[in-house]
């Protein structure tokens, strides 16, 4: 649980989920430090961050410095929750997406919330408290067509946070990955997509579910689709409540969608399950 006069440092404060994070956080009285790559456009974007006390440093954290700067930033400000926001997705097919692709999409997603993590436990071990709060996505453990490498970062860093979740319990600090659904956000309009693809995908993928999801998630750069039916501001303040009045799960799904998803996930799981039970059990030392 955390106390009013703690600190939040949160990655991506400037825009989407990030910025209804950092501005739900400053309303409950915390001190809030908010990371972005550009101070300037972060100020115009969200106004109600300065004015309310919130304060801006200027860190990527795909930069290989990151590390060196989240550490000063951890000390300086003694930070109590860390709330890795930062992210982007990248759709296309494996077979069109290049090395490099995987490696933007790894650097920003994966090694970009290690690097913060690792610099803000040292202080929140020695204080015997802290939260480690990971903003992943449904995505984290479900991946579909077009979405390998987003999935292939996002059930990576889950799997950091699980096994840190081990780690930390005896020391005070709790770890929290929230897994967001579809939400009103300018998220979808960033999406990237193979750049040496006029459609997005090769032509022998015409009319398959890639060529599906890329297109609609091509048309989502224009406007936000009604579908999407997540409100970033009661996501912030339910993540933001859950961190203040304490919690005794890892996972924490938002939206209706990412619930339909889960269960869906868990059938699968379960269907797989049963259908091999008798093949596991019978590998076994006679």
């Amino acid at each position: 649980m955390a106390t009013i006069n703690t600190t939040w440092l949160i990655t991506g404060a400037s825009s989407g989920l990030g910025k209804s994070i950092a501005l739900a956080a400053l309303e409950a009285g915390y001190r809030v430090v908010g990371t972005t790559r550009d101070v300037g456009r972060a100020e115009k974007s969200c106004p109600g961050f300065s004015s309310n006390g919130g304060i801006w440093i200027k860190l990527d954290p795909a930069q290989d410095d990151a590390y060196d700067q989240f550490t000063k930033c951890s000390q300086k400000y003694n930070v109590d929750v860390l709330i890795n926001s930062a992210g982007y997705a990248f759709i296309g097919g494996v077979e069109d997406t290049s090395e490099t692709d995987i490696r933007g999409q790894m650097e920003v997603n994966f090694y970009g919330p290690l690097r913060a993590v690792r610099a803000c436990l040292p202080v929140m071990r020695a204080r015997g408290s802290g939260h480690i709060v990971l903003v992943s996505s449904g995505a984290g453990f479900r991946a579909l067509p077009g979405r390998s490498s987003y999935s292939a970062s996002k059930f990576a860093i889950e799997a950091i946070h699980e096994s840190l979740s081990y780690e930390v319990r005896s020391l005070g600090i709790k770890v929290l990955i929230v897994e967001p659904g579809a939400f009103r956000t300018p998220f979808a309009s960033r999406v990237r997509n193979p750049a040496h693809l006029e459609h997005g995908f090769s032509e022998g993928y015409q009319g398959t579910v890639l060529d599906q999801m890329v297109t609609a998630h091509r048309g989502m750069k224009k406007s936000i689709p009604d579908g999407f039916k997540g409100d970033p501001d009661k996501a912030a303040r339910a993540i933001v409540d859950v961190v203040m009045l304490g919690y005794d799960y890892l996972r924490l799904p938002l939206g209706t969608d990412c619930v339909v998803a889960l269960e869906d996930k868990i059938g699968q799981l379960q269907r797989d399950l049963e259908a091999t039970r008798s093949i596991a059990a019978a590998t076994d030392v006679d």
